[in-house]
């Protein structure tokens, strides 16, 4: 296969993803159909199978694409020198940003996660846990480099902080895309949250602000 043959199925696939991302988003998994997202994308219908064999198969890959996405996007600070009250900080700023840029990837994530049913809904939780375990890796690392630095107190239970974390992240993007008139615009109030966050991790306030 010719690199120009590669880069236009590469081309397709994304385009396919983004429109389904969309697509999925709106209407959810039961409601979107195969022939709109061909219309969305602009190829024929039997098209779309060339790329994905099925309907599942499409949401399995969003649901990897979307977690990659955000790894890329907001992991970036763990992997900067820095304290773990800034790398944080950086990583709750970021994960907001992402989700206020990418609402229907995380919607999708959340029904995926939480409204498919059967084997579906199976190869969906282990896809997640297989992604979300080098995630979890990387924050009981630096939590662990941070009780040994002084930063946190040294009898902090790791898997305590990760399941904090876990919960505070997951209901905070199920907020913003599912329920923002709960809310409010999210932006405006991230030195607070940020605090109450940091407060659940440490035991206390931050001693600096949020970067921009």
């Amino acid at each position: 296969m010719t690199q120009e043959v590669l880069q236009e199925a590469g081309s397709t696939r994304a385009r396919i993803c983004a429109a389904a991302f969309d697509l999925f988003g709106e209407k959810g998994y039961d409601g979107a159909s195969m022939n709109e997202l061909a219309e969305r994308v602009g190829i024929a219908k039997p098209s779309l199978y060339n790329y994905y064999r099925s309907k599942e198969e499409l949401l399995l890959d969003l649901v990897e694409r979307g977690i990659r996405e955000w790894g890329d996007y907001c992991m970036t600070p763990l992997a900067r020198p820095a304290s773990f009250e800034r790398q944080l900080g950086d990583h709750f700023r970021l994960t907001v940003d992402f989700s206020s840029r990418h609402p229907h990837m995380v919607a999708v994530f959340h029904m995926a996660t939480t409204h498919v049913q059967g084997e579906l809904a199976e190869r969906v939780q282990k896809l997640v846990v297989e992604m979300e375990t080098a995630i979890q890796a990387t924050f009981a690392q630096r939590i662990a480099e941070a009780v040994a630095a002084g930063e946190l107190d040294p009898e902090t239970h790791i898997e305590d902080v990760l399941m904090f974390l876990g919960v505070f992240f997951h209901g905070l993007l199920f907020q913003q895309t599912s329920c923002p008139h709960q809310v409010g615009p999210l932006a405006e109030r991230l030195e607070p949250v940020w605090h109450l966050l940091y407060r659940g991790v440490a035991g206390r306030p931050p001693r600096e602000g949020l970067r921009s």
